[in-house]
């Protein structure tokens, strides 16, 4: 597969990651981002390992724009502005059904199951209820904010607009689902409306896209924007 990248200097490097290639991999046979990087930068810098710092990851099934660092320091300011959430990353994402509201804020409470590998979510409400009779228990679980805009409503699903407030496990795919509007295209997390929708629209990937990032830049300080193209955002959400 060819790098599509997207903006490079010294410090980072921004790209296209198609749906189904794994960010990073521990697998030595798997196609990976930070891999397909590491032998650019190889034959580029005529180095055996390049250092490439994962700043943030997508789901495997997830399109759209990824950084990553080039040094180490540049890696620890990028890192910190996505722990501490100054940095912005917006999605495109296609559901099942229509939400209540055109636009608002989802607060959940999510932890990843160790024996499914899926994220299991609390609404609010059922989160502090656990926390009042299980301490350690609630403790397991973390905040999961984002907010939403709804583009356009299709027959019986919906293209949003969702921006991420928390960087938390799954957290799209499982808050959408947690209100009863599963992503299209989603295996995992689908639900038999959203998989019967799925397959009337032949939709047989996750419907979301990472389109929108901003970061400021590690060295200059300066304010760094990115939009993906036309031609790399979904068939769907261009129709």
């Amino acid at each position: 597969m060819q790098l599509n990248i997207i903006y490079e200097d010294e410090d980072i490097l921004v790209c296209f990651k198609p749906a189904g290639i794994a960010t990073q991999t521990a697998s030595l046979s798997g196609q990976d981002m930070v891999s397909l990087i590491k032998n650019y930068l190889a034959k580029q810098r005529k180095e055996k390992s390049p250092y490439v710092g994962v700043i943030h990851r997508l789901d495997q099934p997830v399109s759209g724009l990824l950084m990553f660092a080039k040094n180490q320091k540049a890696a620890a300011v990028l890192s910190k502005q996505i722990q501490d959430g100054t940095a912005n990353k917006d999605y495109i994402a296609y559901c099942e059904g229509h939400l209540e509201e055109r636009c608002g804020e989802l607060v959940h409470y999510i932890r990843k199951d160790p024996v499914t590998k899926l994220a299991k979510t609390l609404d609010e409400k059922t989160f502090l209820e656990i926390q009042k009779v299980n301490k350690e228990e609630a403790k397991t679980y973390k905040k999961a904010m984002l907010n939403y805009e709804v583009v356009k409503e299709i027959e019986d699903s919906s293209i949003i607009k969702v921006h991420l407030q928390t960087g938390r496990f799954h957290q799209i795919r499982a808050q959408f689902l947690q209100i009863g509007n599963a992503l299209l295209g989603d295996a995992k997390y689908g639900t038999p409306a959203s998989k019967e929708i799925s397959m009337k629209k032949r939709m047989n990937k996750i419907a979301l896209c990472a389109n929108h990032l901003v970061l400021k830049h590690p060295t200059t300080g300066k304010e760094m924007e990115f939009t993906l193209e036309k031609e790399c955002l979904p068939q769907w959400y261009q129709g």
